[in-house]
């Protein structure tokens, strides 16, 4: 585990009293239960950018990657 910090979020009362109450019946540690949520959504909204990714690559017939030049002309960058 890395370093531990604390930094302050604010929520809806009903949502907090949610987890408070889960995590006390449950015997989780809110800490841990906040660290595992973040690290499960993280992994969630990539997996929905990847699939978004692979979905436009299906849809355009599976052409083969763009080659570094234009995909470095499409982003506005100079190589």
């Amino acid at each position: 585990m890395g370093r531990i910090t604390s930094f302050t979020v604010k929520i809806d009362n009903e949502k907090r009293d949610l987890m408070k109450t889960f995590c006390e019946r449950s015997g989780i540690k809110m800490q841990k239960f906040l660290e595992k949520a973040i690290v499960h959504e993280v992994k969630r909204e990539i997996m929905k950018e990847d699939l978004y990714i692979l979905d436009e690559y299906e849809k355009h017939g599976k052409k083969s990657a763009s080659s570094y030049r234009e995909f470095m002309k499409e982003l506005g960058l100079k190589e």
